[in-house]
């Protein structure tokens, strides 16, 4: 008969252990060794690896062992009764104590373990860095993980039988040998299932076999976990997640769970600790983690396990407020406030209190409570009308109460009615104001535990491995004076230096000095402004760090864009592989997993909206080292904004660095203000320590002067490597036509020599572009002295992004610090055999997309100090002179009430559980982006959402949303703007002409 079972995607795994002993429970009080080790035994390994409490994952597997020896072995046994009590590891000699027994072991043990998809990939990536030892056996028996490879497995009738343990019947060699092994022991050890198997000690060769697969001609048999028999069958078969729902490839069960969270929330609280605030509450870990176990126990009601069946229709309940009947007789032994506690961290894990559709909405006292979650008299055919049977909830408190240590219930109360009760208490607590330290601890509370039961249920393990060393400044050759100070400092600090003197290394230097004297596992928070600094930083950070791709994170829009470049290199492949492991990674970051992070302070303030979607990144904000990179780059409202959230930081215990070459007295000032009433020490680079890089010249005429173009041809015509920044995308692009030629002409046959970077190019142009541009102008090294001549026109994008080096730089008026950060990327480190070279100044007759007033303070600072070189003496005295201005004097004005108000409205958390959906719209809106994609790429983009969304996503063209809706039309079905302006590889979006095409009123530039 033809087999109808399909192959199977595994992943195989080969062992080895040099010495291992397994015991056989068969032949108690004897010292007899089994011959291959037990599935139980194999699956506590693979939890070790994974950090869960158990693995009750399908596999198959193969074992042998080289040789066989017997060791003497001491015993001391410690009588139940305490009679013989030890005393320094030994117990008295006698009848019942010490004595001496043969231990039978084996030499050069051999396994191999085949995991089907998708616990395979998850498994094998635990056993590159497992949480906790790998062991065979007893606790000496270490084992290395041989080899990793990806298979496909096939049904088969005939195969090669060698030491594949096989279910009995599997196969009818007479050189196999029967074998009761357990299968799984229980998570509280109290029971083990046991099978028989049968087993080969010598190859049989090739036999037929029954319900086998095959590995080139090996059979093998997939072995699937048995429940124990001690927990209850009510029990198992109630899921918290379908297949569909669950990474583990298949139902995952409630009490599986439940026990994930509750892990999930002891790594929580070892990496936070009792920092800040919480120092105050020494009970917040624990209602975390018991709400993190019982969260889910609602999920028990029979509508709710009808919904997670095929094609199951939806309850239409809250499954967290039936859980709060669970909660009320589970705590009943603790403290009131504890109770509450518990309580509020259980119902709001997915839903707001007050608000459109939120839970006081839809369960006022007058609901109908008993229908339901309790017996429904009217409920449709093929609707349950009991919600939880008496044997289902009797079993669900026997479980939870064991867990949690305590007698089981016996309160016969209905359980809607519990829910009811305390439904109404909690939602008393929490619909009026509260005090802010009330609110926030609240809003803490309900971080931790969503985070934890998102981790929990992306089964993604909080890292405890930190990349950052401790001693960071003793693996520095030479650093400079101010690394030292960075480094030997505890407590908030500002670094100002000059680019290219070190102040990545002096935050490192900063950060690795707090992890010795803060509590918990604090983590790093790089924070930069463009996501081009941010896949920068990670890159180097990487490197330098000497990290693994899964250390470090990002976290900014479109982060996942930013690992699928990553994932496909300088040939830009990319397929439906590379981007699941894209979206993988990006999982695994949005969990705040890793412990070095780089991302946008947007990202941090959303959490100032809380609520189930963003409190979980607010509690990670406690016990973390903020380092905020180029912080100049903000307009006022945001660095008001960031200086607000430095207030928070405080009190969460984390502590503040800020790093720049361009940071103005007003804004070290407001910043130390904000950090009140801890000190902030301030450490500044010698004077002297960079080299003169820079000859100013200010030009009067504007950049696209027929003379400026001159003299940039003239340059390029030299062998130099040019640097064009201008202040719109549409003068770079008119730049671009009016001087590739001449770069073309000076490096004939070079597709890199003219290069134009802004923000309107698709995704996989863009990053095909920056990698060109990173691979032609890296850092010069000491003592290089070839010219690496070419054109680079670009934004203000490039400003803080890139790590390059031009000989000659020419930038619109911008500023005081964007001419400086622009500067900043020519002549990088004072190397050039020329000494200081140009950088030249052209006035722009339109301001945008800067205030008019803030150039015309820019051009009274150049003006005031024109050099002609460029030290850090002179662009201190530029920012003094222009923050002097009535511009500056009102740019410190709003960024202080935007400040004060960020925190009036949005940090104090006085309604902690009100719905803050209208704040979150707001912030969007100020984001001001939109998603366009090009008319004559819709054919293409299907084809790579077919494949995978993210695959597809590299098509588009981030805009404003004003342009894109001008230019475009929106396209519902896709969810983004479709447009037919003109577009090329190289030039990007043409709005300019599409803007000749269109009416007068059509707008043509975008900052960036």
């Amino acid at each position: 008969m033809h087999d109808q079972r399909e192959p199977i995607e595994a992943v195989r795994i080969e062992l080895y252990a040099p010495v291992a002993s397994f015991r056989d429970p068969m032949f108690p009080g004897v010292s007899r060794c089994l011959a291959v080790p037990p599935p139980s035994t194999v699956r506590g390994m693979l939890a070790a690896a994974t950090g869960n409490p158990a693995e009750p994952v399908t596999f198959a597997m193969a074992a042998c062992a080289d040789g066989r020896g017997v060791d003497a072995e001491t015993y001391h046994p410690v009588a139940a009764d305490g009679s013989n009590p030890p005393a320094g590891g030994r117990v008295r000699e006698g009848k019942g104590g010490m004595t001496i027994r043969d231990r039978p072991f084996l030499v050069g043990v051999r396994v191999t373990l085949w995991i089907p998809a998708p616990d395979g990939q998850r498994i094998a990536q635990a056993l590159r860095r497992p949480v906790w030892g790998l062991r065979l056996g007893r606790s000496q028996d270490l084992v290395q993980v041989c080899g990793i490879t990806s298979i496909t497995l096939h049904p088969t009738g005939e195969a090669v039988v060698r030491h594949a343990l096989a279910p009995l019947g599997g196969h009818t060699s007479p050189r196999a040998s029967v074998m009761r092994l357990a299968g799984q022991v229980s998570l509280d050890r109290m029971s083990t299932t046991y099978r028989d198997y049968l087993w080969c000690a010598d190859p049989a060769g090739l036999e037929a076999v029954q319900g086998a697969y095959r590995d080139g001609d090996q059979a093998v048999w997939m072995h699937a976990a048995d429940s124990p028999d001690g927990e209850s069958a009510e029990l198992m078969q109630v899921l918290a997640k379908s297949a569909g729902h669950s990474p583990l490839g298949r139902p995952e069960l409630l009490t599986e769970h439940s026990l994930q969270v509750r892990r999930a929330a002891d790594d929580l609280a070892d990496r936070i600790g009792a920092a800040g605030v919480l120092a105050g509450h020494p009970q917040f870990w624990s209602w975390v983690r018991i709400a993190g176990l019982v969260h889910d126990a609602g999920k028990v009601a029979e509508s709710f396990q009808q919904q997670l069946r095929p094609k199951g229709e939806s309850w239409g309940e809250r499954h967290e407020v039936l859980s709060l009947a669970f909660a009320d007789l589970l705590t009943r032994h603790l403290p009131e406030q504890d109770r509450q506690m518990i309580a509020t961290g259980v119902l709001f894990h997915h839903r707001m209190l007050i608000g459109a559709g939120c839970l006081a909405e839809r369960y006022p006292p007058e609901a109908d409570w008993p229908a339901k979650f309790g017996f429904n008299k009217n409920a449709f055919p093929g609707q349950p009308r009991i919600q939880v049977s008496v044997s289902r909830r009797a079993a669900a408190l026997a479980w939870y109460a064991r867990e949690l240590g305590v007698p089981a219930p016996q309160d016969p109360s209905k359980l809607w009615v519990l829910a009811r009760d305390t439904f109404g208490r909690i939602e008393a607590m929490w619909t009026k104001e509260v005090r802010p330290a009330d609110g926030l601890l609240v809003v803490l509370l309900q971080g931790a535990v969503t985070l934890a039961d998102h981790s929990g249920s992306a089964h993604v393990a909080l890292h405890t491995h930190m990349p950052l060393r401790s001693n960071y400044l003793n693996g520095m050759a030479a650093p400079y004076a101010h690394q030292v100070e960075a480094g030997g400092h505890d407590g908030h600090l500002i670094v100002r230096a000059p680019t290219g003197t070190g102040k990545t290394e002096a935050g490192l230097a900063w950060a690795s000095r707090q992890l010795d004297s803060m509590p918990g596992r604090p983590r790093l928070v790089w924070q930069l402004p463009y996501r081009a600094s941010i896949d920068a930083a990670r890159s180097r950070f990487l490197q330098d760090l000497k990290a693994g791709p899964e250390d470090i994170a990002i976290l900014h829009a479109t982060a996942a864009q930013s690992l699928l470049a990553e994932c496909t290199g300088d040939d830009q492949h990319a397929g439906p592989a590379q981007a699941r492991k894209a979206k993988a990674q990006r999982a695994a970051m949005r969990l705040f997993a890793q412990r070095v992070r780089i991302a946008t302070p947007h990202q941090l303030l959303r959490a100032a909206i809380a609520g189930p979607r963003y409190s979980s990144g607010l509690i990670e904000q406690a016990n973390a080292l903020m380092v905020l990179d180029e912080l100049h780059a903000y307009d006022p409202v945001i660095f008001g904004r960031i200086c607000a959230a430095m207030r928070l930081w405080t009190q969460l215990g984390s502590r503040v660095c800020v790093l720049s070459a361009t940071l103005a007295q007003p804004m070290i000032d407001l910043v130390s203000d904000s950090l009140k009433p801890a000190p902030v020490r301030i450490v500044d680079a010698p004077q002297g320590i960079a080299p003169d890089r820079h000859h100013l010249v200010l030009d009067e005429d504007p950049i696209e002067n027929p003379e400026s173009l001159a003299r940039i041809r003239r340059w390029l015509a030299e062998g130099h490597g040019v640097l064009v920044v201008a202040n719109t995308v549409a003068r770079a692009q008119q730049m671009y036509q009016h001087l590739a030629s001449a770069a073309l002409a000076a490096y004939p046959g070079d597709p890199d020599a003219a290069i134009l970077l802004h923000s309107r190019f698709r995704h996989i142009d863009r990053d095909a572009i920056e990698r060109r541009i990173r691979r032609r102008y890296p850092e010069r090294e000491k003592g290089e002295h070839e010219r690496r001549g070419g054109l680079v026109v670009a934004t203000q994008a490039l400003e803080v992004s890139l790590c390059l080096d031009f000989d000659r730089g020419v930038s619109e008026l911008a500023p005081v610090e964007a001419i400086a950060q622009r500067a900043g990327r020519v002549n990088r480190r004072g190397r050039h055999p020329d000494g200081a070279v140009e950088f030249r100044v052209h006035l722009t007759k339109k301001s945008w997309p800067y205030e008019k007033a803030a150039l015309e303070a820019a051009h009274l600072a150049l003006r005031e100090h024109p050099g002609p070189l460029i030290s850090e003496e002179t662009v201190s005295a530029w920012l003094k002179t222009a923050y002097a201005t009535e511009w500056g004097r009102d740019w410190e004005d709003r960024a202080r009430q935007s400040r004060d108000a960020f925190s009036a409205s949005f940090l104090t958390f006085t309604t902690p559980f009100h719905d803050r959906a209208e704040f979150a719209d707001r912030l969007a809106r100020e984001l001001d982006s939109a998603d366009a994609l090009l008319e004559q790429d819709l054919r293409r983009y299907h084809e790579l959402a077919a494949e995978d969304p993210l695959l597809a996503h590299r098509l588009l063209i981030p805009m404003r949303y004003g342009q894109a809706h001008r230019h475009g039309t929106y396209n519902r079905q896709l969810r983004l703007f479709v447009t037919a302006v003109p577009y090329t590889p190289d030039q990007g979006l043409l709005l300019t002409t599409a803007k000749e095409r269109a009416p007068a009123s059509a707008p043509s530039e975008t900052i960036f």
